[in-house]
């Protein structure tokens, strides 16, 4: 019997097809003291890091090339500027250079307009001379701030007007702005960015302030402003502030993405899993939309959804808000539209497709932002690409996601996937696991089972978006040997061959 439960084992191996990883060229983590374990397994899903030096930390300086993930070197005040062209005789792997940090704070570049637009042009001359790309100064509103001609800059857009009535002939590519403020505000702050006209990092953001009690209150807002940054077409770049502090992730304000090295916390397992922009992504009909995926948007914003399936759901709809969606129509026809809504007061959305209004649904009180129901109506579509745009004509309810089905798709069987494993051969434990792109999240049973049969570890994981960690060390020593790590869902089941080089403790 074993025997013949091996050789299933193995054939789904053997046949199960590898799937390619995809991340945000935009995400990344301002942070310092990365570990290479760290770098090794968050590289996948970060782009970028800085750590408020010139130089990458020591343990990664050497190694970090080779992890596809982009250090930034940063002249934290006018003395740092040294240190940027000493490693950028060295390094030619970067790109980019951050200028100096908070200047309009005493207690951090304490930098006038005026004194930062005479440090910039040798800056400049060290982009110039290794053809990189520059950052402006890194701003934010503050309470202790410089001082020049009689103005106090607690406002960030006026620090950055003044430096560059001071610098007109200065180079600056980039514009960098910092954000600690909680719920949506995050929006309102890009809006005023934009008037520079030029591309935005976000090399540091958080809530930290009274809107967060509690750790499920930070979640809340990492996952609604990276998923609006993500999708941001005037967001370049953007960095979550922090990466592990000596405090630990249990203090407030509960905001480490890392644990124990090469591990992530549920938080930055969140911060992984935020979906990838895509502009040329096409949602295929019949099918499923994640209203959170949107092309294009004005007004809404997303946090985590507490239905039964869906990873985000969009809220804070008022009148007028919308959001698009390009679709892929297989055949034309009649379709049932389908929308997945919760709300403490009835509402209304209208649907056009290549603006022409189609449909429109009405939805109930449920009683709460997270007790959902699902409303439906029907909707004439052609076949071929369209633009589908959703439309709040009545506000006061949260979307978890929109079905335009044809009533004939079947229910899903649970079928052979292959889930990316890494590292393997298993080093210290701690896995790393990626499953298909059409995994639409729940909950899925790992398994780890050695060559004779016998299960040696076992644990549910609920999954946000498309991976997550495990630690093999939880069930105690692992011995060298083969193993195999059984992962499975509601329509998903795979198994991936693993060999364990030395014990795991």
């Amino acid at each position: 019997m074993i025997k013949k439960w091996i050789l299933v084992m193995l054939l789904s191996f053997l046949v199960a097809e590898s799937m390619s990883q995809v991340k945000s060229y935009k995400r990344g983590v301002s942070y310092g003291y990365h570990s290479d374990n760290d770098l090794k397994n968050f590289s996948p899903y970060i782009s970028w890091w800085y750590n408020w030096s010139p130089v990458p930390e020591s343990p990664v300086r050497k190694s970090y090339p080779g992890y596809n993930v982009d250090f930034v070197p940063m002249a934290w005040n006018s003395s740092g500027i040294n240190g940027v062209l000493n490693w950028a005789r060295q390094d030619t792997n970067i790109r980019y250079v951050l200028g100096f940090n908070e200047p309009n704070f005493k207690t951090q570049a304490n930098m006038t307009p005026t004194a930062a637009a005479k440090a910039w042009p040798y800056l400049e001359a060290i982009a110039d001379q290794y053809d990189l790309k520059l950052v402006s100064p890194a701003v934010n509103y503050c309470g202790d701030c410089v001082s020049e001609n009689g103005i106090t800059y607690t406002n960030p857009f006026v620090y950055l007007d003044d430096f560059f009535k001071a610098c007109d002939s200065c180079r600056v590519d980039h514009i960098a702005l910092h954000w600690y403020g909680g719920g949506d505000s995050m929006a309102g702050y890009i809006e005023e960015g934009r008037k520079y006209g030029k591309p935005i990092w976000v090399t540091e953001f958080a809530a930290w302030d009274n809107s967060v009690n509690n750790p499920g209150d930070q979640k809340k807002y990492l996952a609604g402003t990276t998923n609006f940054l993500e999708r941001d077409p005037d967001v370049y770049r953007y960095a979550w502030f922090i990466g592990r502090r000596q405090t630990g992730q249990t203090t407030y304000p509960y905001i480490d993405l890392y644990g124990a090295d090469g591990m992530l916390t549920e938080l930055g397992e969140l911060y992984m899993d935020i979906p990838v922009y895509d502009p040329d992504m096409k949602f295929q009909i019949p099918g499923r939309i994640e209203v959170e995926e949107y092309y294009r948007m004005s007004g809404l914003f997303a946090e985590p959804a507490s239905d039964t399936d869906g990873f985000l759901n969009i809220g804070w709809t008022d009148v007028n808000d919308w959001a698009e969606y390009k679709i892929q129509v297989v055949k034309g026809g009649t379709y049932k539209l389908s929308a997945r809504v919760a709300g403490t007061n009835p509402g209304k959305m209208e649907f056009l497709v290549d603006n022409q209004v189609k449909a429109s649904l009405n939805t109930p009180t449920t009683g709460s932002w997270q007790s959902w129901t699902t409303v439906s109506s029907s909707i004439e579509l052609e076949e071929g690409e369209h633009l589908l745009k959703m439309v709040i004509k009545d506000a006061g309810f949260n979307i978890n996601w929109i079905s335009i089905t044809d009533n004939t798709t079947g229910i899903r069987r649970a079928a052979l996937h292959k889930a990316a494993v890494f590292p393997n051969p298993v080093t210290h434990g701690i896995l790393s696991v990626e499953l298909s792109p059409a995994q639409l999240g729940g909950d899925y049973l790992c398994s780890l089972y050695s060559i004779t049969g016998e299960q040696v570890y076992r644990k549910s994981v609920r999954v946000n978006r498309s991976g997550f960690q495990i630690n093999l060390k939880e069930s105690g020593p692992l011995n060298p040997g083969v193993y195999f790590l059984q992962i499975s869902g509601r329509d998903f089941a795979s198994t991936t061959k693993l060999l364990v080089s030395e014990k795991v403790m």
